[in-house]
């Protein structure tokens, strides 16, 4: 082996690159910060996609999927705009510590004793600069180690949801379908544990633990990190090798964590999709008999989820009638078919037989599933049309009801409407209400 450090045996332009490492840095993070601020609007367009086209079981996964995804996102939006601050900072003063090449100057006008204390306090301007180079290096390092982590987590969920609504549109219970998943991910979760007390004096230099460690580790990281997962382990160990012995190690990397997951966490209260994959509070958002409606068909200028029924105003209301939309996602349809008590389309039937049928099927299936009351006054025949609405969350299917000879009264009216949509708690359809004015 030849002598000498590593820093000794590393090629010229190796070294060269990495004294000059601030200009490709620069250049990508600013990139990656106007990359970084879309990612939010991605995210929320993944999960208008979930809350519309998946069950209520698989919207739990896609719940976590996409707290991992919001981790990622605030992660890097913050890291970046650090490491943008921590580097313009570094190039203000390098560029005036070349115009005043030899730092603080005695002169008259300042106390001697206080421009001794200046210089012995702040005097060290080569040291700083160096402090921030690096400082700002590792920042850019981490936070692609800190994204491909988030990621990897958020790319595995996306595999367990899209497992999830395969199992089940084979038949399997979603209960079922959780177990299996659970079952696949406890063995992991438990060598994860070993392999962390492993590493304790008590147990580290054991034979079987000098065995098995490292092989099971590697199986752990191929299994965690099934994306850029060399740079990731490289980039987080090598972080971690050097601070590891430090008392205060393990403080600080909780409070980093912390600090990811608070930020992750903020961003995802705020985000109204995050409620809606609740199911207690899908069935509480509805279930508001004094909020009047923000929107109704025919208003192009909402952009988010439908939760509740709307009032088509492309139709007057009249004692002659009125029509709403009542919105039907996947987590609803999942129930109104699966309950639905009449025969089902016979699938040897033409395709486009079948197809019709299947429509008229779903309308009829409507009827058992959909509930309408006026002003306390039971509506039982109105009339069922699929209809989709389609806005900036995507196309999402319902049911418009049409109310022949409406019960309407001067004023306020009243409508309330129920679908056998069982609250996962108490087993109570989802009601909603929809006040609207009527002269």
């Amino acid at each position: 082996m030849p002598e000498g450090g590593v820093e000794d045996r590393k090629p010229k332009w190796l070294r060269r690159l990495e004294r000059e490492s601030w200009q490709p840095e620069l250049i990508i993070s600013g990139a990656a910060i106007l990359g970084s601020l879309q990612l939010p609007g991605l995210i929320e367009h993944a999960e208008q996609y979930f809350l519309l086209n998946y069950d209520r079981d698989t919207l739990f996964i896609g719940y976590v999927a996409a707290i991992y995804w919001r981790l990622l996102a605030s992660g890097l939006i913050v890291t970046f705009i650090l490491h943008f601050v921590v580097r313009a900072l570094w190039i203000g003063l390098a560029g005036l510590n070349s115009v005043f090449p030899g730092g603080f100057k005695t002169n008259e006008r300042f106390s001697l004793h206080y421009q001794e204390n200046m210089k012995a306090e702040y005097g060290d301007v080569d040291g700083l600069i160096s402090r921030l180079d690096r400082f700002g290096s590792g920042i850019f390092g981490v936070a692609f180690a800190t994204a491909g982590v988030f990621l990897n987590f958020g790319f595995i969920g996306l595999i367990f949801i899209v497992l999830h609504s395969w199992l089940i549109e084979y038949g399997f219970a979603p209960r079922q379908v959780l177990y299996l998943i659970g079952a696949l991910l406890l063995p992991l979760l438990i060598i994860s544990v070993i392999t962390m007390i492993s590493h304790t004096k008590k147990f580290r230099d054991t034979a079987f633990v000098r065995r098995w460690q490292w092989p099971i580790s590697l199986f752990v990281s191929r299994f965690t990190y099934p994306l850029a997962r060399r740079y990731i382990v490289t980039a987080s160990n090598l972080v971690t090798s050097y601070y590891a012995d430090r008392k205060d190690f393990l403080g600080y990397f909780v409070l980093g964590i912390l600090a990811i997951s608070g930020l992750g966490m903020a961003a995802s209260v705020n985000n109204p999709n995050t409620l809606y994959f609740v199911d207690p509070v899908y069935h509480r958002l509805a279930a508001d008999s004094l909020l009047l409606p923000s929107a109704s068909v025919g208003d192009e200028t909402y952009e988010g989820i439908y939760v509740r029924p709307l009032l088509d105003r492309t139709l007057p209301i009249s004692e002659r009638g009125m029509a709403v939309w009542i919105p039907l996602p996947e987590r609803e349809m999942f129930y109104l078919e699966g309950n639905c008590s009449l025969p089902e389309v016979d699938e040897d039937l033409p395709r486009e037989d079948r197809r019709g049928l299947r429509r008229e099927w779903l309308v009829a299936c409507g009827k058992e599933y959909i509930e309408i009351e006026l002003n306390g006054r039971p509506c039982r025949e109105f009339q069922l049309e699929r209809q989709y609405l389609k806005n900036e969350a995507g196309d999402q299917y319902g049911m418009r009801a049409f109310i022949p000879d409406p019960p309407l009264r001067p004023g306020k009216n009243l409508l309330r409407i129920v679908t056998q949509y069982p609250h996962e708690e108490t087993g109570d359809p989802r009601v909603a209400y929809v006040p609207f004015y009527h002269y």
